[in-house]
Parts: structure tokens; sequence; C-alpha cells
């Protein structure tokens, strides 16, 4: 009896035990979902340039970002050669942060360089942690003050091509050379025409200018030597060569307009190419020249560039003489322009040949050209 009770207080224990643990399972989980980390946004004023080795950075007060490689800054436009975009010419007071990775030289508006480490940021530039301010820099070219760094280059060429019934060759060329510094700048530009009918020269002109300028201030400078040499048989010079000095002045100097005026007093000696019976060969006299030139941007791949310089002398070296011309420079590529050019020159007063044959005053061409930048 006793055992027997003892295996039924056993079963309902083990009974009760069971039902416990079922109601306990019976009973819903509830589960605990992870918590969503908040997004993050990052504003655009919030972007900066990286310090980097590499690569030199350039932000737009747009906060556009561009990395790639500082090549200069000339009269308040910075040419900068993006990674992704190729050569891109930014406006000086665009440019929010500038940071070079590697060497750069500086011009300052009092004339004075420095080289080293470039910073611009929010209106302040630092060289080499120095600081000044974006007011003063005039230039920048990359890389150490090497020569190589100081020039620049432009060929324009146009030929025609005949044959048949007529053979002709036309071609023109016009090409300019610039060394530039903060203290100086030298100029070295050629045109040239020639045109040959049926093994007969129809055009046959050449001209040369150069000048070296040196900067007593960002709009004043001094032009100790220019020159010109200039020959055209068919207006019966053989040869003119004029040489000179003077001064100048920048009358618009901005990052879209370029507007100088410069002059001085100059010799000229003329050969010309025949003359009537008893006139002397040649000439030479005092003579005065002034030049302006016009550069200005139309927009971002349209320039227009103008020149008109005139030279008054003795009448026998033709008196009053003018040569201008206005070129539309259309940026194709690069490093590749459409260029196209209005020549006029004059001479008021042209000498005749041995014939008593006087030329004409006046010589216009029109100029279609592909332009090369080296």
């Amino acid at each position: 009896m006793e055992t027997h009770m003892r295996y039924s207080l056993i079963a309902a224990t083990c009974f009760a035990a069971i039902c416990s643990t079922s109601a306990t399972s019976a009973e819903p989980t509830t589960q605990v979902s992870p918590i969503a980390p908040k997004e993050q946004s990052l504003k655009p004023e919030q972007v900066y340039p990286p310090v980097d080795s590499k690569y030199d950075w350039l932000q737009l007060t747009s906060l556009e970002l561009l990395k790639g490689e500082i090549k200069n800054l000339y009269d308040d436009k910075l040419e900068f050669e993006s990674d992704e975009l190729d050569t891109v010419f930014i406006d000086w007071e665009d440019v929010k942060v500038l940071q070079s990775s590697g060497i750069v030289s500086i011009g300052f508006t009092d004339l004075s360089t420095k080289t080293g480490h470039l910073l611009v940021e929010n209106g302040k530039s630092y060289i080499d942690g120095e600081e000044f301010d974006n007011s003063q820099i005039m230039t920048i070219i990359a890389g150490d003050q090497s020569e190589a760094n100081y020039w620049s280059s432009k060929i324009t060429l146009g030929a025609n091509f005949r044959s048949g019934n007529t053979d002709q060759l036309d071609y023109s060329a016009l090409a300019k050379t610039m060394r530039r510094t903060t203290e100086s700048r030298f100029n070295l530009d050629y045109i040239g025409n020639y045109s040959k009918t049926d093994g007969e020269n129809r055009i046959n002109n050449h001209r040369i200018n150069t000048n070296f300028d040196w900067f007593i201030s960002k709009q004043f400078y001094l032009r100790p030597v220019f020159a010109e040499i200039y020959k055209d048989p068919f207006s019966n010079i053989d040869y003119r060569v004029t040489l000179g000095s003077g001064l100048g002045y920048n009358i618009i100097d901005n990052s879209k307009t370029e507007w100088s005026i410069s002059g001085g007093p100059a010799y000229t000696y003329t050969r010309f190419n025949e003359v009537v019976d008893g006139e002397e060969i040649d000439d030479g006299s005092a003579a005065m020249v002034i030049e302006t030139v016009y550069d200005t941007e139309i927009t971002s791949d349209i320039d227009f560039n103008t020149l008109y310089r005139i030279q008054y002398g003795n009448e026998k070296s033709g008196g009053y003489t003018h040569h201008a011309i206005a070129t539309l420079e259309i940026e194709l590529t690069s490093m590749f322009d459409l260029d196209l050019s209005f020549v006029w020159d004059r001479i008021n007063n042209p000498q005749p040949d041995s014939n008593n044959f006087i030329p004409k005053r006046d010589d216009y061409q029109f100029i279609i050209g592909f332009g090369i930048d080296i």
C-alpha cells in the first residue's frame, strides 16, 4: 500500500512538471528588431580636397572639385589639366581652394617671386606655410623657375592646292612665340603668304615682328627694343627694317580681356625692289610707331584677338603705313583651333617700280587656318 502511494506521488509530480513546461512553450516569443543606424548626410560645403602627394586639387566657388595638374596662371586665368575633363581654364575669382602636390613658382604684383608648395583657401594663400593675400598673385608656373616653363607657341597654317586647267599653290602661315616671366615678356610673331599660279608668283610677302618688355608695375612697362622686318616685292619693297624703343601701358588686364597700347620713336630703312631711273634704290628715315593689342574671351571656346600697328615715316619710305589683323579663334580641342583671320596692310605712298607702275595702297587677306598650340 505504501509502495503504491509512493509511485502515485512520483507520477503526479512528473505530470505537473510536463504541464508546466508545455504552458511555458506555448507563450508567444517577443523578437527584438535591431536598431537601424541614423543616415549621415554630407553637405556640399563640407567637401574639401584631400591631402595628396600625387595630384593637384582645385575647388571652385560653386563647390565643384577637380583633381589633376596645375599648368599656369596668367592674366587672372588659371590653366588646370583635369584628370577627367582634360585642360580647363578657370577665372581666378572662381577659385575657392587650390592645392599643389608639387613645387610651383609664384609671381607677385610687386614683381617678386617665391617657390614652394601652394595652398589657396578662402581668399588667403600660403607658400610653404607663409601667408599672403590672393590679390597679390600675378602668375603661377608649375615647377621650379626653369626656362622651359616660360615659353609658349602657336602655329596656324592654311593652304590651297589646285591642279588641272590651272596649277595653283597658295599657303598662309602665322606663328607666335612668347616668353613670359613676372618681370618681363618677349614676343616674336610671323605672318607670311605665298601664291604661285602656273609657275608664276602672284603673292610673296613676309612680316616678322619682335619686342621685349620690362614691367615697371602690373600696368606700365618699358619696351627697350622692338623691331620689324617686312618683305613684299609686289609692293616694290625688297625689304624694310624698323628698329625702335618705347614704353607701354595695360589699359585693361583681367581674366577675360586684355587691352594694351605702346609706342615710341624708331628708325626705318627701306630697300626697294625696283626704282625709276635716277632714283635711289634705298631710303632711311626716323619714324614713329604706335601699336595697340586687344584680346577678349567671347565664350569659353571662342576668343577674339586684334592688333593694329601704325608707322609714320617720310614720304619715300611710305609715309603713313599700317598693319592690322583681327582673328577669331575657335577651340576644337585642347591643342587645335580653327582660326579665321582678316589682315589689312596699307602703304599710303607706295613707290613706283622701274616701269613707273605704282602698286596699290591697300592689301586685304582673309585666312582660314588650323592652329596648333605648342
